[in-house]
């Protein structure tokens, strides 16, 4: 049965139960007025039902299975080789949108296995080190701006409201009230120790679970992240534009071009076309009129990036047509 483990997960299961539901079909014939008595030729339908349970449980153990094994070697590539390890293979990977696949696939299943492992690991750091021990975890997997959000507890019982001749409505305190006052200088110093504490690093948990958890977390997002991104021309082009953006340096850059980019002309001129159109989006003021979070695009690092696709077309363009790099500069 380990054989045909792969034509169980097909379409998610769906294949299965629909094969399952034909002989269930021909069970309640065979059946007939019998029924389940198998004294009198029936219990066709209550085996069907049998098997049909224990194919979509070991189904589901399989892919339970794939998902712990691809996880495992996440994990392992993270910790060997570190994040820039993890990216580049996870920009190697495929995605599916179902779990027929082998190990080494992103797809629904493995991010449900890694939600399951982060609520089965935050449920051991708890019993170990108790609520507090989670929160110091989650304030690890947060970012500066997450976790320096002020809020305003400012009470609405001192702010007096009142309507002028032209029916405005007027908010307004009196700062010399000594519960303003006093409610006032809490707000300040709430609001300077918030700030502080965003803008500090917070402590790095020493005990082994709460480690693997952040690491568990950070995965899961990580894969969530990837995952996004469409298995298509554009969405590896997209992909390719992120990591570029965040490489440290050009050297990094161009080396992750040539990575995922190779030696391919079409490759490389379906990305200069993204290129250039988020270079136009860029200098144009259209993204004004979105808003967003995010910082916008940085005109100048797009044309940094355009310029090294351009180098690479050009060298592809003459090692293509038979040239060596000594006649191309003589031809130049």
């Amino acid at each position: 049965i380990t054989g045909t483990s792969k034509s169980l997960r097909v379409r998610n299961g769906d294949a299965l139960r629909q094969v399952l539901n034909d002989f269930e079909m021909q069970a309640i014939g065979f059946d007939g007025m019998a029924g389940d008595n198998k004294d009198k030729g029936g219990g066709h339908y209550l085996e069907v039902q049998k098997v049909g349970t224990f194919l979509e449980g070991f189904r589901k153990a399989e892919v339970r299975r794939i998902a712990r094994e691809t996880s495992t070697m996440l994990l392992d590539k993270l910790v060997s080789d570190g994040v820039k390890g993890l990216d580049e293979m996870l920009i190697s990977m495929t995605k599916g949108s179902d779990d027929s696949s082998d190990s080494g696939e992103l797809n629904d299943s493995l991010i449900n296995y890694l939600e399951d492992a982060v609520r089965q690991q935050e449920k051991k750091v708890e019993q170990i080190l108790g609520k507090e021990g989670v929160k110091a975890c989650a304030t690890n997997t947060l970012s500066g701006a997450e976790r320096g959000i002020l809020t305003d507890d400012f009470s609405d019982s001192f702010w007096n409201t009142t309507v002028d001749d032209n029916g405005e409505v007027i908010e307004s305190f009196d700062p010399n009230d000594p519960e303003v006052k006093a409610a006032l200088e809490r707000e300040l110093e709430n609001a300077k120790e918030k700030l502080l504490g965003s803008q500090s690093t917070p402590t790095m948990p020493t005990h082994p679970s709460q480690q693997l958890l952040i690491l568990l977390t950070l995965l899961k997002e990580r894969v969530k992240a990837e995952a996004m991104f469409s298995n298509d021309e554009k969405g590896r082009n997209l992909r390719i534009l992120a990591y570029s953006l965040h490489a440290p340096n050009e050297q990094e850059r161009e080396k992750v071009l040539m990575d995922t980019l190779g030696s391919s002309l079409d490759r490389l001129d379906s990305f200069s076309e993204l290129l250039q159109s988020s270079i136009e989006y860029a200098e144009s003021t259209s993204h004004l009129l979105q808003p967003s979070k995010s910082n916008p695009l940085n005109p100048q690092l797009l044309k940094q990036i355009k310029g090294i696709v351009d180098d690479l077309k050009e060298k592809q363009a003459w090692k293509a047509s038979g040239i060596s790099s000594q006649q191309s500069n003589a031809w130049q």
